[in-house]
């Protein structure tokens, strides 16, 4: 007996995997570079703002990822670095 799987359907959770994976890399990216003082906040704030803005009008896709990028935007924005003593 073999299993038959729909392409379309696996090509769906490929994408959708993809698109996991990439939100998880930038918000754990973005985070370390924050918090160790590599990137400035408000320079990580820039970006990510000039990426939501590229994608939100693009095709489903992109708009999708403007909305994962912006959690990742919500994260950064939080972040208050330690006072320095």
């Amino acid at each position: 007996m073999s299993l038959m799987v729909d392409p379309h359907e696996a090509n769906e959770a490929y994408t959708a995997a993809h698109a996991i994976a990439g939100f998880q890399l930038a918000d754990i990216a973005f985070g370390v570079l924050v918090r160790n003082g590599i990137l400035p906040k408000s320079e990580a704030e820039r970006l990510l703002k000039q990426a939501i803005a590229a994608n939100r009008t693009g095709d489903p896709g992109h708009q999708a990822a403007a909305e994962l990028l912006a959690i990742v935007l919500q994260t950064v924005f939080k972040f208050h670095p330690p006072s320095r003593q």
